[in-house]
């Protein structure tokens, strides 16, 4: 081979390594182009709280606080301790929230509180007469705003402000007593203006559904009104204590674009089981008394007598009977307390009436339940059982006849309805209303009593949580 065959077989092998290299060089990016390409993370929508709402409601309202009737110019005649007026009401809101980052939310709200319940008493007997209607709630509104914390996706704990303007509906006394002026006062409708402060919790029971427990301060102030008719002042320092339940629809889209990580799990609970539990919430008696102290004296009272701070631990068994029904059985036991509470109205010389205020020691209730589901995780119920209940002691003293009444266990019906929600597994949390319809007893023995009667109605709510034994 001479020179310019070799010559001719290395620039051969030069190109043939040029074109093996350059193969080699796209090979790589031909195979990553096969590759398949990773899907960006899927969006799924997760709790926002950033949504207009309406809803309704029912619960209790009290009055407690001092008034007096007093002569123009003069000291005070007749004084009102205590309890001023109960009454079980009604709610309407509307309101607004803004979720602020993954934990924080702030609102605004108005409502509506609406109440047509009374209580009154009257004795009479040897010239004295003593009639009386309580102040009770006409009607009210509240604008306001409040901010919480969610504990979770679906649980907004929060504290809220406002201002209220207050109607009480009309009330008055008459007194009458040989050897005495007659007191006699109808006030016409007040109007008091104040502050609310209160706290609550809510969880969403489904998309655009909402439930909620709370309790209220509102601060009435004094109201000063003039009786021209007998040259008398009264005025009535009042507050008002509020517990409502409440159920709210938000319109709008629930949730907001988000990676699936920060979704929050999917429940899977089991209804069909065992389960325990305990809770808080309060009552409101309204009671009807009738009796004869010895030589005639006739007492009678009726309407929302008497309220209680309470708990209560229970017991029970659900089994899920098709895809959206529950049914079960329970049994559960309230205790209750209400401070000490009493009423006292006492005139110029002594005292004409005092008495503690009604009040639950404890009662039990043994009954069952039927619910429908409106997700896999939400119930709402409706409940009836039987119950027995006993109250706290009652002392009082009229005219200078003190004593102290029976504590005997009235038994009656009781009905109601919830909503119940898994936040686990195995946890839930309920929102509970009963009322308990309290036999007649006509056999009670009182001191100075010659007939006593008594029986009545006591209205219940209720926030519980709940354990469910595992099933799987």
């Amino acid at each position: 081979m001479d020179l310019s065959e070799l010559r001719l077989s290395f620039a051969r092998v030069a190109a043939l390594a040029g074109v093996t290299c350059a193969a080699m060089s796209v090979s790589p990016l031909a195979e990553a182009a096969d590759l398949p390409v990773k899907a960006p993370p899927q969006v799924v929508p997760v709790a926002s709280w950033t949504q207009f709402y309406v809803g309704a409601g029912l619960g209790f309202d009290f009055a407690t606080g001092q008034s007096n009737l007093a002569p123009i110019g003069g000291p005070a005649a007749f004084n009102i301790t205590g309890l001023q007026g109960a009454d079980l009401g009604l709610t309407a809101f509307a309101g607004f929230d803004v979720q602020l980052g993954s934990q924080f939310v702030v609102g605004g709200f108005v409502d509506y509180d609406w109440s047509r319940q009374k209580s009154s008493a009257s004795i009479g007997a040897f010239g004295i007469n003593f009639t009386a209607t309580m102040p009770s709630l006409d009607q009210a509104w509240t604008i306001g705003g409040r901010a919480g914390v969610l504990v979770s996706p679906d649980v907004l704990l929060y504290g809220l402000a406002g201002y209220t303007e207050t109607k009480l509906d009309n009330w008055g006394f008459n007194f009458t007593q040989p050897g005495r002026p007659d007191f006699a006062v109808q006030e016409a409708k007040l109007t008091s203006r104040g502050y609310t402060v209160g706290v609550g919790a809510e969880y969403r029971l489904a998309n655009n559904l909402s439930l909620r427990g709370e309790y209220r301060y509102v601060g009435l102030g004094s109201m000063t009104t003039v009786d021209a008719v007998n040259g008398a002042v009264w005025t009535t320092d009042l507050s008002e204590h509020i517990v409502r339940i409440s159920a709210a629809y938000r319109f709008g889209q629930f949730g907001t674009a988000t990676p699936a990580a920060a979704a929050a799990p999917v429940r899977n609970p089991a209804w069909t089981g065992f389960y325990v539990g305990a809770g808080i919430g309060g009552d409101a008696i309204a009671p009807h008394v009738a009796g004869t102290i010895t030589g005639g004296l006739d007492i009678k009272g009726a309407g929302l007598g008497g309220a209680d701070i309470g708990g209560t631990f229970m017991a029970g068994y659900d089994r899920q009977i098709a895809p959206s029904w529950v049914v079960g059985v329970f049994a559960l036991v309230d205790i209750a307390t209400n401070g000490g509470a009493r009423f006292s109205a006492s005139a110029v010389g002594g005292d004409v009436l005092a008495s503690d205020l009604a009040a639950v020691q404890w009662g039990w209730t043994v009954g069952g339940r039927v619910g429908y589901l409106v997700t896999s995780s939400t119930l709402v119920y409706l409940l009836g059982g039987y119950s027995g209940t006993t109250l706290h002691s009652v002392s009082y003293g009229f005219a200078g006849l003190d004593g102290t009444g029976p504590t005997p266990e009235y038994r009656g019906a009781t009905f109601g309805g919830g909503f119940e929600r898994f936040f686990t597994d195995t946890v839930s949390a309920r929102a509970e209303y009963r009322v308990t319809h309290l036999n007649t007893l006509d056999n009670l023995v009182a001191p100075n009593f010659d007939t006593l009667s008594a029986g009545g109605t006591v209205h219940t709510l209720r926030a519980v949580l709940s354990y469910h034994l595992p099933t799987r």
